[in-house]
């Protein structure tokens, strides 16, 4: 069950390269312009313990992790993440806008990598101790689109072959389609500007 908390927790996820990073920072600003209090975090990072296995989990110079020790790895690096940061943050009333959460994992290592959604969901809420996003947003694209927006070498996660990152994308889908009231779908393949008004609107239904 969900602890209610003063503050309001909004999650950015979707496959590669829909932007999340960006619309992370347009968002945290503008809750801010509003006059809000705000804060981002990545996932995984955002800690210096988190930071370290975020290296791991994303260096290409390591063998093939089997996907078990990819969702711990991810869901350490959550735990240190929600105990240094995002439930303080909460507690006083913050607005906390996480770029990828739970979601991701098992989207990649539930849906993609073959491991029970359940499972990991089970893990999950033992890793961040009753801390649910308020709202996940979608940011959805093709896995090509998204893939020729990447301008950068490829992370050992984003290396993987292009059936892994469609199963990815559908497990996205499939989960916002089981749970509506706890997301919400953005085309991200259009400009920046009409996806942040997009967002805006979603961020609306949980900042009243």
């Amino acid at each position: 069950m969900t602890e209610q908390r003063p503050g309001k927790f909004i999650v950015l996820d979707g496959p590669e390269g829909g932007g999340k990073s960006t619309q992370v920072e347009r968002l945290v600003q503008r809750l801010r312009d509003e006059g809000r209090q705000a804060t981002a975090v990545r996932d995984p990072g955002s800690t210096p313990v988190s930071e370290r296995i975020r290296e791991v989990l994303l260096d290409k110079r390591l063998p093939e992790m089997d996907v078990r020790t990819e969702v711990l790895l991810y869901m350490a690096s959550r735990a240190e993440m929600v105990a240094r940061i995002i439930r303080p943050a909460l507690d006083v009333g913050l607005v906390v806008v996480s770029d990828r959460f739970v979601t991701s994992t098992v989207a990649y290592q539930g849906f993609a990598g073959g491991l029970d959604p359940a499972l990991i969901r089970d893990v999950g809420r033992i890793a961040c101790a009753g801390i649910e996003p308020d709202l996940t947003i979608l940011l959805d694209l093709p896995v090509e689109a998204g893939f020729a927006r990447l301008r950068r070498e490829h992370d050992r996660i984003e290396s993987k072959d292009r059936s892994y990152h469609e199963k990815v994308r559908q497990g996205f889908l499939a989960m916002a389609r089981a749970e509506p009231g706890k997301f919400a779908v953005v085309d991200a393949t259009r400009s920046p500007d009409e996806v942040a008004r997009d967002i805006e609107e979603a961020v609306k239904r949980v900042l009243r």
